[in-house]
């Protein structure tokens, strides 16, 4: 045995020169790739002294004796199996620019009880699956799992080009609670069909889902886009060959998915698109004057003697009806055997030459850039979100479908508010069927507050929201996008079979059924304020048909419109979300 003697120097122990030497204990030098052999050379600090930082003498695997080999091995197992070591996944992910790259190597262990953060964590769910071909893996938004062990697909940005029927769904937009919605459908069907997975299926904000146009309640499309992340190539079932069939099999007829295109991944549906073409239809007898036996046409022969010239045949027309059968006032919409009379004669009607040239020119007075702040709700005169471009307008020649003469009127605008086109559809319409001058149009773009009526939601149309700013990128940078323009070009005559069918020959259908223009019309002749005042030969608007500007608004009783309706997300219609 060796003895202990007690240091001079130090006043600590020391070994007798007796002793043989003992080497100093090296730390274990973990291999940096994993290909490379555990007794590959190790490359030294400096090569030339073949010393480490401290000056220490290196040595190579084939140098070190067996038994410091085997002190690396017991130290490298305790490693793995010491949990406050962190063991570091095979493939390192590194962020790029819009995609993600993978480098194959392995970090050295480092003795620390550090947590392991989310890069690497997420490497380390990367690296249990299946899929761990970089090739197959790299997307535009990551990928997309069920749980370890199962394959994950990319998911890539898109937008989905849709069409639907609004008649009994609350509108566009996924609204929480029970609402039925036209995007609460098309969620579930991408859910069913594997383009969404089972982990962001509970809330449609993980794949970033957002509308170029949040139509209202009752409100058709035949044309809106949504965009999101979404899996491209899920599983199909044998029957279906495309993602299209197999989404439109989960959705219901009055709603179809027209398509998809791969997108940038700064695309987003609402605030990419320039603009948005709408499309309102109606009944040529919207046009008709008022009874003389109404509220309004009494109101205009105390304010405006002689409104009824220059109005044409149609004011012989509506005096001709048999008298209609007294009801209660609180009953105005209720049908009785005299009025459906008079509804089936109103459908005979055909609109003049005369009429429909006073309605091409109020309509005219939108286009350009106005302050609409009297054609929605919740917005000041002086909000700068009320001004708004309209682009082009076109009211259609009226066509017979069916009994009933329809007008078309088009209308492209760089963007509306909630409730503007209606309303700008009602006011050229009561305008025309009173005798009161365009020029009131320019009137309501003043700082007087006016109350005008919505026209009914069921013959408004969103035909196609436009992308003209990104599809021009797309087109020019070709070279650098592998992505096609958003279009609904290659889907005209699917959209054009679809709004025949499900939009048109319903729109057709409803009126038919419950009277909705006729018992529109009626309404507005049977208001008996002061609101309506607007409407005079003059082409001004009174004081007294003004509303107070104050926090106590003017009771409107009298003036809630047919199917009057919808509720109105306060935080939406400050965003500008909202419109229709």
């Amino acid at each position: 045995m060796s003895d202990i003697v007690p240091s001079e120097s130090s006043g600590g122990v020391k070994r007798s020169h007796s002793s043989p030497p003992t080497s100093p204990r090296k730390k274990p030098t973990l291999d940096i790739l994993p290909h490379v052999s555990p007794t590959a050379p190790d490359v030294p600090s400096d090569p030339i002294n073949n010393e480490g930082p401290s000056g220490t003498s290196l040595t190579t695997s084939a140098d070190r004796p067996a038994s410091e080999e085997t002190k690396t091995t017991l130290v490298s197992e305790a490693s793995t199996a010491n949990p406050l070591i962190e063991k570091k996944p095979d493939h390192i992910p590194i962020r790029g620019k819009g995609r993600r790259e993978y480098r194959g190597k392995t970090r050295r262990a480092l003795p620390s009880a550090r947590p392991v953060d989310g890069e690497v964590a997420k490497a380390q769910r990367l690296a249990e699956t299946v899929n761990t071909n970089p090739e197959e893996i790299t997307g535009d938004d990551g990928v997309e799992g069920e749980g370890d062990g199962v394959k994950r697909l990319p998911k890539k940005r898109v937008a989905l080009l849709i069409g639907y029927c609004g008649t009994g769904y609350s509108g566009m937009q996924i609204q929480p609670g029970e609402a039925e919605t036209i995007e609460g459908e098309l969620f579930q069907a991408l859910v069913k069909a594997g383009a969404v997975s089972s982990d962001n299926s509970n809330d449609h904000r993980k794949v970033d889902v957002q509308r170029a146009a949040r139509t209202d309640a009752g409100v058709h499309a035949a044309g809106n886009c949504v965009s999101l992340k979404m899996i491209i190539n899920p599983v199909l079932p044998p029957e279906h060959e495309t993602l299209k069939s197999l989404v439109n099999s989960y959705l219901p007829e009055q709603i179809r998915m027209w398509g998809f295109v791969r997108c940038i991944k700064s695309f987003d549906a609402r605030t990419s698109c320039d603009s948005r073409i709408y499309e309102y239809l109606l009944p040529s007898y919207c046009l008709l004057p008022p009874t003389a036996s109404s509220s309004l046409a009494k109101q205009l022969d105390s304010s405006s003697p002689g409104w009824r010239e220059g109005l044409g045949p149609g004011t012989e027309f509506v005096n001709a009806a048999p008298p209609l059968v007294e009801v209660d006032e609180s009953a105005v919409a209720t049908d009785t055997p005299a009025r459906r009379g008079e509804y089936e004669r109103r459908r005979n009607w055909r609109v003049d030459e005369g009429t429909m040239g006073r309605f091409r020119g109020l309509m005219r007075m939108y286009l350009g850039s106005h302050n609409f702040h009297n054609y929605t709700v919740g917005r000041p005169f002086h909000d700068r979100a009320v001004k708004r471009h309209m682009i082009q307008i076109d009211v259609l020649d009226p066509k017979v479908y069916g009994e009933i003469e329809w007008i078309s009127v088009q209308i492209h605008g760089q963007s509306f508010m909630l409730h503007q086109i209606r309303k700008m559809i009602s006011m050229a319409v009561l305008a025309c069927r009173t005798g009161t001058p365009a020029k009131i149009i320019s009137e309501t773009y003043g700082s007087k507050r006016i109350h005008i009526p919505k026209a009914p939601p069921l013959g408004l149309l969103l035909e196609a929201p436009q992308f003209k700013t990104y599809n021009k990128r797309i087109r020019e940078n070709s070279h650098q996008y592998d992505h096609e323009p958003v279009d609904y070009t290659s889907y005209a005559e699917e959209i054009m079979a679809f709004k025949v069918k499900y939009i048109y020959e319903r729109l057709r259908q409803e009126e038919l059924e419950r009277h909705v223009f006729q018992k529109w019309t009626r309404q507005m002749d049977g208001i008996s304020d002061n609101i309506l005042r607007f409407l005079n030969t003059n082409g001004i608007i009174p004081d007294e048909a003004t509303i107070p500007t104050g926090p106590t608004p003017k009771k409107r009783s009298e003036v809630e419109e047919v199917g009057s309706d919808e509720e109105v997300d306060a935080e939406q219609l400050k965003r500008g979300e909202l419109e229709g």
